[in-house]
């Protein structure tokens, strides 16, 4: 697998846009699949990324084919080319899963704490 960062818009994004359509990087999605890491961990073969696959399963890929600064919760861009699949970070749809984790996070702890008595218990 050949690594890169997130990929130019030209690469990575749907197919041109019509005429009048706005071309710019950031109002466009990437049309490809896509993989998030779910952990990274140290192995007896080396340090490996657990990846979790749209389908739902999960491989285990040595961290040093994927991009360079790659972390637990990446969202990446797989690119098919002439050799072989092509890793790209997706930078602003990880940033914006981040935030909307972090936003169910706080109403789940919201809701929470509405149910805790004076003394910080929750019952179940």
């Amino acid at each position: 697998m050949n690594v890169k960062d997130e990929p130019q818009a030209a690469q990575e994004q749907n197919p041109a846009p019509a005429a009048g359509e706005s071309v710019w990087a950031s109002e466009q999605v990437w049309a490809g699949e896509r993989w998030t890491v779910d952990g990274i961990e140290d192995t007896p073969t080396g340090r490996m990324a657990r990846i979790e696959l749209p389908s739902g399963n999960t491989v285990d890929i040595l961290l040093s084919s994927l991009p360079e600064g790659v972390q637990e919760g990446d969202i990446l861009g797989i690119q098919d080319g002439p050799d072989g699949a092509v890793a790209h970070i997706l930078r602003k749809e990880t940033q914006a899963r981040r935030r909307e984790a972090g936003a169910e996070l706080e109403a789940l702890n919201a809701r929470g704490a509405e149910k805790a008595d004076a003394e910080g218990e929750i019952t179940l």
